[in-house]
């Protein structure tokens, strides 16, 4: 190796003509979209898959929220039985609720 040359470093390019550099740089761009196409590529798109379940969960919690927060004939029917006198609370049942919301 001689260091104290006096030609300066040529470059990989700077043999090339200007038709070889245009083609040297147009493979380069098509050797690069080929790896983006690849699966495991870092720029290939984003994708999500859905499975057959998860989409019959979505459908029925669909249709859960368009039923009504409130059932008017059970209302009804409790408002009835108070007026009648005839309603009774289970005193026993109702602590239990309270416990186990603690």
């Amino acid at each position: 190796m001689n260091i104290n040359s006096s030609k300066p470093p040529q470059s990989q390019g700077s043999n090339l003509g200007p038709q070889q550099a245009q083609n040297v740089q147009k493979q380069a761009a098509v050797e690069q979209k080929q790896k983006a196409a690849q699966p495991g590529s870092t720029n290939a798109p984003d994708r999500i898959d859905i499975s057959g379940q998860s989409k019959e969960i979505a459908e029925l919690q669909a249709a859960v929220n368009q039923l009504p927060d409130i059932r008017a004939d059970k209302v009804q029917e409790i408002k009835k039985s108070v007026e009648a006198g005839t309603y009774t609370v289970d005193a026993s049942k109702v602590a239990e609720s309270i416990l186990k919301s603690i």
